[in-house]
């Protein structure tokens, strides 16, 4: 693939680190993901914190003390907050207020089609390769690809391979390296979904990961299915929030 943009922007945000899920109903959740992906459990201040292979990956929290809007929000990690925030407003951009229990170091913006998404300083280094139930990759679903590709070129400095297959899907990249993707609305999205950053959660074993998902209450969207990157199923949980499992390549899952 060939990309559409350069690296001569300042790169502020290089890959999903965080991932929060505001939910009716919390608890019947994180018992859901425990059986699909392995996550351990605890609570602390009001919300579930779910960690995968030893390292939290992800919050869930009721939605009266998340920000109302249901649903998974990804978080991209950052050089440095403040920095990121300005290069947001100046790619108008929008930053919005934290939610109750919002933890420091982290921020939500929208970007100009109002699509919203987590900004965060990382707490800790990144492993090499996604293990399994971490958070592996994200993927903007948009109506408008040119607006969406100015902003995070302006903003973030990232630019944007070639579309690839039938859908036409894109992936994000920093310095040659894909580390997220961005596919034009499909054809069988609802037109009364907006448009939204998937959470893609990594696993070793697709086929099995999404038999149990439909075993413990999940809603298959798409079966598991093969694209750019390896091996995808698509769900909604048992509340009702979208999220994808993904097998990754090897290629994919070293980047």
């Amino acid at each position: 693939m060939t990309t559409t943009t350069t690296d001569d922007a300042p790169v502020t945000a290089v890959r999903p680190g965080w991932a929060s899920l505001a939910s009716a109903d919390p608890h019947t959740v994180a018992s859901f993901y425990r059986a699909v992906l392995g996550w351990a459990i605890t609570e602390t201040n009001g919300r579930l914190i779910a960690s995968a292979a030893g390292t939290p990956v992800a919050d869930i929290a009721d939605i009266t003390v998340a920000d109302g809007t249901p649903g998974w929000l990804i978080h991209f990690d950052v050089d440095d907050l403040d920095t990121a925030l300005a290069a947001v407003s100046k790619a108008d951009g929008a930053v919005l207020p934290l939610a109750d229990g919002g933890s420091a170091g982290t921020a939500v913006v929208s970007d100009p089609n109002g699509t919203r998404v987590g900004l965060r300083a990382p707490a800790a280094p990144h492993r090499e390769q996604p293990a399994h139930g971490t958070l592996g990759w994200g993927e903007l679903i948009t109506d408008d690809v040119d607006t969406s590709a100015a902003f995070y070129r302006e903003a973030f400095g990232w630019g944007l391979t070639e579309p690839s297959g039938p859908l036409g899907r894109r992936e994000w990249q920093t310095h040659g390296r894909s580390f997220s993707g961005l596919l034009p609305r499909p054809p069988a999205m609802p037109a009364e979904t907006p448009a939204y950053w998937d959470v893609y959660f990594a696993v070793d074993d697709i086929e099995a990961a999404a038999t149990a998902a439909t075993e413990h209450g999940g809603t298959p969207l798409m079966p598991p299915t093969p694209v750019e990157i390896g091996t995808i199923a698509v769900f909604l949980d048992p509340a009702g929030a979208v999220f994808t499992l993904v097998q990754l390549t090897t290629e994919e899952a070293a980047a």
